[in-house]
């Protein structure tokens, strides 16, 4: 399990957040980034954008653990999407089939 760093811009007019991750998304570093979402949505961040092209590593569980914060956005009246995703990501995005059911913008 590897060092993630999460780095959280201030909402803007539209209450859109970008939010970039770096370093290893797994079971030991899932829960930061889920208490980082939930003290955005709690506050001014309806809309998130997530960047994930700096992800060396990405387990299954964790882009599950993302699919249910789209739909925790959702419920909230915002949105969540993935505005760049490094290979790793991309590549299990794609294996798991979740390209299908997340919003992935292109790079």
């Amino acid at each position: 399990m590897g060092q993630l760093v999460i780095h959280r811009t201030s909402p803007d007019a539209h209450h859109s957040v970008t939010l970039t991750l770096v370093g290893e998304l797994d079971v030991g570093s899932i829960s930061e980034f889920c208490d980082i979402v939930v003290r955005t949505l709690r506050s001014d961040g309806r809309h998130l954008m997530v960047d994930l092209d700096g992800i060396t590593y990405c387990d299954n569980g964790s882009l599950y653990t993302i699919l249910g914060i789209r739909h925790a956005t959702d419920h909230v009246g915002g949105s969540l999407a993935i505005t760049a995703a490094s290979a790793p990501v991309h590549n299990a995005l794609h294996h798991n089939g979740l390209h299908r059911v997340l919003t992935i913008t292109p790079q």
